[in-house]
Parts: C-alpha cells; structure tokens; sequence
C-alpha cells in the first residue's frame, strides 16, 4: 500500500484544501498510516511493475485516467488481461515522450503510430517478447 508520502508528493500541490483528504493531511501530520481502500487489485499470479510501463513511455493517464480531476481516485481501465494484452500487442498507440509521462492532459498527436513506433525504438522496447506469457505471469 502507498504511504502518506506518496500521496503527499501530489496533494501537496494539489487539492490542499479539499476535506474529503483530511485523513490524509492528518495522517502526514500524526504519522499514523490510513486504512487504504484498493482500486485496482491484480491477481499474485500476475507480475505488474509500474516503473517499466513509466520508464517505457507509457503515462499514468493511460491507465488511471485524469487523476488530477479526480476528488476520489476510481477505476477508469479494467486492467483485465484482455486490455493488458491489447496495449502489449501495440504499443506505438499509448506510448508518449519522457517528458509527458506525467502530464495528465497530453493528447497524442495525429501521427501517433508513426511517432509511437519511433518511441519503440527510442525507449528499446521488444516489441515481439510484449505477448509472451512470462513477461506477465512468473
């Protein structure tokens, strides 16, 4: 479960002054960890590391929507293998710049597969090794 520091890395910035956070601002004040409500919950058989994805183009938007809009994190993607799988099988359509990565309003551009394929390359993404089995499931 994420930290109170975790969250404070963002709620410092923003929503500083929403209540329904309260719990969290005290919880940074008191040290006292907060009982978390999961959003997303994969299976253990399944592996998931959020740096790769981050670290390979793919921005946080991607998967948990507009968070910056958002006054009470929800599930905006299944997660369900089948979506895992759709953005494994391609790539070039989600992946963005370094720079992007956390900008929550990013849109891609109208080239996006071409300017997508380049950051494949640019990233060093094996793009054949994304569907087997092992990379998800050790």
């Amino acid at each position: 479960m994420p930290s109170t520091k975790t969250c404070m890395t963002c709620h410092s910035k923003i929503w500083t002054n929403a209540a329904m956070l309260e719990p969290v601002r005290e919880s940074w004040r008191s040290g006292v960890p907060i009982a978390w409500q999961r959003v997303h919950n994969t299976p253990d058989y399944v592996y998931f590391n959020h740096s790769i994805h981050v670290n390979k183009g793919i921005g946080c938007s991607s998967c948990h929507g507009q968070v910056d809009r958002m006054p009470l994190m929800r599930k905006v993607a299944s997660l369900q293998m089948e979506w895992c799988v759709d953005c494994h099988r391609a790539p070039e359509r989600h992946l963005r710049p370094a720079s992007e990565i956390f900008n929550m309003g990013w849109t891609p551009p109208e080239d996006q597969i071409s300017h997508g394929r380049e950051l494949i390359k640019e990233f060093g993404i094996p793009v054949g090794r994304l569907t087997d089995c092992y990379v998800c499931h050790r």
